[in-house]
């Protein structure tokens, strides 16, 4: 990198030395030292935005724009944007030959607004100066008006996304090209996925989805790439925390997706009131899609051909808007992630469902499942029993089958189980003693599903002489056969099993 330019000594830099500091800059750039180039690239494609040369100038300021799209001094994005624009009006209407220009199939590798992938090799610039060679790239159509016009225009629009959606205006402020609607390939595939997630019929591993799109945040995004990732993490969050998600490592990756995220929209205000700002998508997958199609030139032509109004989709780059959404996103994970994955606590619930004698209180264990008292978390109480079964505290073994029925209860609908109480259930299950299920069972294989009848039975053996037994002809002695109860864990740690991905 070049130090202290000044603008006598950027206009008498040879072009190789010239072209040589424009690739040192980029985002991790100084201001001091990026913003002299910058500046002295655009005021020289702004000056002669048809000219002879100016085919190097704009591709001089696409090859910079990584650094303009992060955090440029004040007024030189402006000064960017507005000279590119001046090359898309006084080249983009020359026409040619070509039947292709290589900007087309650079949009479908333009990566988080990387438009790097636009730009020919400098120095092989026609009029660089240099004598004809025969080179065949001096002919290549990279350097044709109708490319570099639409490479200006393209961006323009990774500095200023939207601003430039109109191919033109009465005025004749805006440029003359149109940036077609091209969505990069990885773009394309990693929504694929993840819009299959979130319709919930996932094709691959949703857990490794979301943890793609957390991991995908550039460190220096640009401001449609930024917008894109906040409005994907929103869409995806209610997937994260419904309990399908197994893997504590998912939750993670976006919390500290959004914590980064919010770090680089720090101290963000505007000056829109609340009911400016646009309001998020209600489908998911198509909140995701939208996302997706923000984070490139080609996603947001799509979206400008079907949104009559541009301000709409303007709202969306708002960081004050951004930062609440992300706010609201990374509020919604950690909440969720407590709640699937922190361990439960429950040693309030002694209290609940022991009595003075420390013995279970099994009519009010009765009025819980009976959904008489719905003030009380069936999660924790589930943990409960798994971790009073496996203690020491009890050893009768009619409380203890009584502990197994309540756990097997719970087990009833696994993909409802949150991943924390279905762990420690797991283990508990593993721990009854399936030794009867070697020996023929006295009831025949008469048993009964707990379902909705168990309160009934837990009030018969609290009070057998006021409450009745389960009205299914069935004694206690055959709900707690020990062969009936260990037939039911095999079964309920199978479906366990496949709920929190195990493969034993």
């Amino acid at each position: 990198m070049i130090e202290n330019f000044g603008s006598g000594s950027l206009r008498s830099l040879p072009l190789d030395e010239l072209i040589a500091a424009w690739g040192g800059v980029g985002p991790h750039s100084e201001r001091a030292e990026a913003d002299p180039l910058v500046v002295d690239c655009a005021r020289r494609l702004a000056a002669d935005p048809g000219g002879e040369r100016a085919p190097l100038w704009t591709f001089g300021l696409v090859t910079m724009a990584s650094y303009v799209a992060w955090r440029p001094g004040e007024g030189v994005a402006s000064r960017v944007v507005e000279a590119l624009l001046a090359a898309d009006r006084a080249l983009g209407g020359r026409g040619c030959a070509h039947e292709a220009h290589p900007f087309r199939a650079a949009l479908e590798r333009i990566d988080d607004d990387g438009v790097d992938v636009l730009v020919p090799q400098l120095r092989d610039f026609p009029a660089h100066g240099r004598e004809e060679t025969g080179d065949a790239g001096h002919d290549d159509a990279s350097w044709c008006p109708t490319n570099v016009a639409a490479c200006a225009r393209i961006t323009a629009d990774v500095l200023t996304p939207f601003s430039t959606a109109d191919t033109a205006d009465t005025a004749g402020t805006r440029g003359t090209t149109t940036i077609p609607s091209v969505i990069p390939r990885r773009d394309s595939d990693a929504l694929r996925w993840l819009s299959s997630t979130l319709c919930d019929h996932p094709y691959g591993d949703p857990a490794l989805d979301l943890s793609r799109l957390a991991l995908s945040l550039p460190d220096h995004p640009s401001k449609g790439v930024q917008a894109g990732y906040v409005a994907a993490m929103h869409a995806s969050q209610w997937y994260a925390v419904s309990g399908r998600i197994t893997d504590p490592e998912a939750l993670d990756d976006m919390i500290e997706g959004l914590e980064k995220v919010l770090a680089q929209l720090a101290g963000s205000t505007c000056a829109h009131t609340p009911a400016e700002h646009p309001e998020p998508h209600s489908d998911p997958a198509g909140a995701a899609r939208f996302g997706f199609y923000l984070r490139s030139p080609g996603g947001r032509a799509k979206l400008a051909e079907n949104t009559r109004r541009r301000g709409d989709l303007q709202g969306w780059l708002c960081p004050a808007f951004l930062h609440s959404l992300a706010d609201e996103a990374l509020d919604e994970l950690r909440e969720g992630h407590a709640e699937l994955f922190a361990p439960r606590e429950t040693d309030h619930l002694d209290e609940e469902f022991l009595g003075a004698d420390g013995r279970l209180a099994l009519d009010r264990l009765a009025r819980l499942l009976d959904d008489e008292d719905p003030s009380l978390d069936v999660d924790d109480l589930a943990v409960w029993a798994a971790r009073r079964y496996l203690g020491d505290a009890t050893a009768d073994p009619r409380e203890r089958a009584v502990l197994l029925l309540v756990m097997l209860w719970y087990a009833e609908d696994p993909y409802e189980i949150p991943y924390n109480a279905g762990t420690e259930l797991r283990d508990a299950l593993r721990a009854v003693d399936t030794s009867p299920l070697d020996a023929e069972c006295p009831h025949g294989g008469t048993h009964p599903d707990t379902g909705d009848r168990l309160p009934s039975l837990l009030d018969h053996l609290h009070a057998p002489g006021e409450c009745p037994a389960p009205d299914d002809g069935l004694t206690p002695d055959v709900w707690l056969c020990p062969h009936h109860l260990a037939e039911r864990t095999q079964e309920a740690l199978e479906e366990l099993a496949g709920v929190l991905d195990e493969d034993e």
